[in-house]
């Protein structure tokens, strides 16, 4: 467009250009998200300010410098705490997750073409295509909505995936993906792009695709497959899969607040330019350790919360009471952080939220999951285990088993288990047998 414009235009968007790259230059020194690493708002607006400085570098080099040194910084920081992250998952989930890797691949991109550094080996780009695949719900429209969703995606994937293609897998997986979305993109309903996102990226994927890596999907893609999320304490099987009868979609989350590797920085404070959790903002993660979704021959039963009040009953996992801890649904309390808008990460023992993967295994159309839970409720309820396990049977009968261990102390009495569903309402039918019900 540039060439096209006249000289008064061209001074007139210059003069824009910099004028809010100096405001934005300004508020990464004052707001949350100059400080708050892998959130969706640093990597864009530090984006942003890179943007603008390489505009306006030819005219104010001084004031540029500056900008870029502060991008560049803070950038540098994120990929290398990406690299520890090696399953290539954000804790956001899949909708904030595109919206935050939107940018990380415009950042690598730039990197590499201005400043000559190499990011194409990094752990987490590497296995960030499974965090697009291992999500999907069969037929290619809808994710699993672990933390705030709209149901899959705020921004691409598209131009994330051909991105990976192009410079990191180049095998024709992610450009095989991307024409798979592209192809069944809803054209209607709740899971249609907002006129805000949907054009937002197609400059990028127009830039950064291939046409010489043909379009080739996963091997075994066609078979039902169980996929764990190491970091993200998540697992999924039969993802990636068309919309057919047979096939079933599973997920269960039992993780640590932030994802392992985020925990466990903040825990042991290796870096001394991480200040604990003031250096990151899990606001996005939901009360959900031990939670699962459960979509039988492709049909969505027992969903999540998506962009929901974080509480603990709408994603699925267990609560209790008489807790004298109880805040929002007394007498009943769930897991630390919940009650709010936004997940309460910097509250009493929140920020020490965490769930584990005890097991996960897949024998031909069957699996089984479990996961240890104790660790994400209060102290104060006294509870020694919370353990829950999934037997997928068969494609439509799936078992959970809850175990649950207090101390003498306890003051829990009752245990309540709610199954969320967004888009069916439960009915109870009475099952008549011999006429008998």
């Amino acid at each position: 467009l540039y060439q096209s414009l006249d000289l008064d235009r061209r001074q007139k968007y210059l003069k824009k250009i910099e004028t809010v790259s100096e405001e934005m230059f300004k508020y990464s020194k004052i707001r949350s998200w100059g400080r708050q690493f892998l959130h969706n708002h640093q990597a864009t607006n530090m984006l942003a300010l890179l943007t603008g400085a390489l505009v306006v570098e030819e005219y104010k080099s001084s004031q540029v410098t500056m900008w870029k040194e502060v991008v560049i910084d803070v950038m540098e920081k994120t990929m290398f705490l990406l690299n520890h992250i090696v399953d290539g998952s954000l804790d956001e989930g899949v909708a904030y997750g595109s919206y935050t890797a939107k940018s990380i691949t415009q950042y690598v991109f730039l990197a590499k073409r201005h400043f000559g550094i190499n990011h194409f080996e990094n752990n987490w780009l590497k296995m960030h295509f499974w965090f697009y695949y291992s999500t999907l719900l069969p037929g290619f429209q809808r994710t699993v909505g672990i933390a705030d969703s709209n149901y899959n995606w705020f921004y691409g994937p598209e131009s994330q995936l051909v991105f990976l293609d192009t410079f990191v897998l180049k095998n024709g997986a992610g450009n095989w993906l991307a024409g798979q979305i592209r192809k069944h993109r809803p054209k209607d309903g709740p899971m249609v792009q907002s006129t805000s996102q949907r054009w937002s990226t197609l400059h990028t994927e127009f830039l950064w695709y291939s046409p010489e890596l043909l379009a080739h999907p996963p091997v075994d893609h066609d078979t039902p497959k169980m996929h764990v999320f190491p970091n993200w304490g998540v697992v999924t099987y039969g993802a990636g899969l068309p919309n057919t009868q047979t096939n079933t979609f599973l997920s269960f989350k039992s993780g640590k607040l932030g994802g392992r590797a985020v925990y466990d920085i903040v825990h042991f404070q290796p870096y001394s330019w991480v200040d604990g959790w003031r250096s990151f903002n899990p606001g996005h993660e939901h009360p959900d350790q031990n939670s699962f979704t459960f979509a039988p021959n492709g049909q969505v039963f027992v969903s999540e919360a998506l962009y929901g009040p974080k509480l603990s009953h709408l994603n699925n996992v267990l609560v209790f009471a008489p807790s004298p801890t109880s805040q929002c649904n007394i007498p009943w309390e769930g897991q630390l952080g919940e009650c709010s808008q936004w997940l309460k990460w910097t509250i009493d023992n929140s920020g020490d939220a965490a769930g584990e993967i005890i097991t996960a295994s897949q024998h031909g159309d069957m699996m089984f999951v479990s996961g240890e839970a104790g660790s994400a409720y209060s102290s104060s309820m006294k509870l020694k285990s919370v353990y829950r396990g999934l037997m997928l049977l068969n494609q439509q009968t799936l078992l959970v088993i809850d175990h649950i261990e207090k101390y003498e102390n306890s003051p829990l009495t009752l245990a309540s288990a709610f199954f969320h569903n967004l888009d069916i309402d439960f009915k109870y039918v009475p099952f008549r047998f011999q006429n008998k019900f």
